[in-house]
């Protein structure tokens, strides 16, 4: 599984890094903060659509080779960035990045859960978790620096040629493999996936939180006078405390589901009601490191739920709907995120946003303490 872990790493590197540096390069072309939202909700919006068409198609067609076909066409569209000159392109781009990007996170969690022995599952989770957060911790801190020295025309060349990269791992160390899902259902198994919406239900306030962190805060920080360096210093950082809780991710399962969702959300709702009056780099240093550990508890442990419980006929189905839920509170929280900050000011959205956070302690309640018979 190490080809596959890198050509995750590789990948990542780059849809992290365009996606979390896209806000950067949209202030510097004059967005507004409800413009901030639109290109999120764009992007998280066609995400959505696209991971529930990439499950649906992954239970019935070969996977290994939907994945190299798609990371071919993340190439193209990561050095679109490079022709970007307005909001507008920025905004369209952006849209043919979510289809993109559906597919690759689609793909690879399904990968990962078809490749790992049941015994294994936690762990090769955990390494996948792992890949991903490796590149989100390395594309950023190094793309602040290139578009700072170089431009970002430069940058986004110099990401598509580690797709390009991935790309040829694929080809070169993947491609004999074969997976394909031998049932010939028809339609989506909605009563294999009832079992999982307490899952899907409980993940919905952190991915609205996560839209707007991505979408809005890296440009709600240019705003303020900082760095494209230090953003990128501040995101890496970020990225590296949410590592450190991916790194203890057996932990946190063992631990119990509620427990440790009850304490990422509280983490959430402190880190931030801090943002909320932050106004220099220093001054975000703690209350994003808060968010990563949050962010670091809340990712693996859901994923871990879901992919013991999903029954393995519907592994794709399951996982697609897992990114779709990210999906749609991607797009739900940058449009009325970027409205929010807009119409009263921003420091009213990151209050809001810690309000939100708490209510993932109630909904987890529902999230069974067993995984379901028949499940992964």
């Amino acid at each position: 599984m190490s080809h596959l872990y890198a050509t995750i790493f590789l990948t990542s590197t780059a849809y992290g890094t365009v996606t979390f540096m896209i806000p950067v390069y949209a202030e510097e072309l004059g967005a507004s903060y409800f413009a901030f939202g639109v290109i999120g909700a764009v992007g998280s919006t066609v995400y959505t659509i696209m991971t529930l068409v990439s499950g649906f198609l992954l239970d019935r067609f070969e996977r290994v080779r939907f994945y190299m076909m798609f990371t071919a066409l993340g190439v193209v569209v990561v050095f679109l960035f490079c022709l970007a000159t307005s909001v507008s392109q920025i905004i369209l781009f952006r849209g043919l990045l979510g289809v993109v990007a559906a597919s690759f996170w689609v793909t690879a969690s399904t990968l990962t859960a078809d490749f790992s022995p049941p015994e294994s599952l936690t762990q090769s989770v955990g390494r996948y978790n792992l890949s991903w957060i490796a590149g989100f911790f390395v594309g950023p801190f190094l793309g602040g620096f290139i578009s700072d020295a170089y431009g970002f025309p430069s940058l986004f060349a110099m990401l598509s040629v580690l797709v390009i990269v991935s790309v040829a791992i694929i080809l070169m160390r993947m491609s004999k493999l074969r997976l394909q899902n031998q049932t010939q259902r028809q339609g989506i198994d909605f009563k294999a996936m009832r079992g999982l919406a307490t899952a899907y239900l409980t993940l919905f306030p952190f991915t609205v939180v996560l839209g707007i962190y991505m979408a809005i805060l890296p440009g709600h920080m240019r705003g303020l006078g900082i760095l494209s360096s230090s953003i990128g210093l501040l995101l890496t950082m970020t990225n590296g405390v949410r590592g450190l809780g991916f790194l203890n991710a057996e932990r946190f399962v063992k631990w119990g589901t509620r427990r440790s969702l009850g304490l990422a959300a509280c983490l959430l709702c402190g880190a931030f009601y801090i943002v909320a009056s932050s106004k220099t780099a220093i001054d975000f240093v703690a209350p994003l490191a808060i968010y990563g550990l949050a962010a670091g508890i809340t990712t693996p442990v859901i994923l871990d739920y879901i992919a013991h419980r999903a029954p393995r006929e519907a592994l794709g189905t399951a996982m697609g709907v897992h990114e779709g839920v990210y999906g749609i509170g991607m797009s739900i929280g940058p449009i009325a995120g970027g409205a929010i900050a807009e119409a009263f000011q921003p420091a009213t959205l990151y209050v809001i946003l810690s309000i939100l956070s708490l209510t993932i302690i109630p909904l987890s309640f529902g999230m069974r303490k067993e995984p379901l018979e028949g499940g992964g």
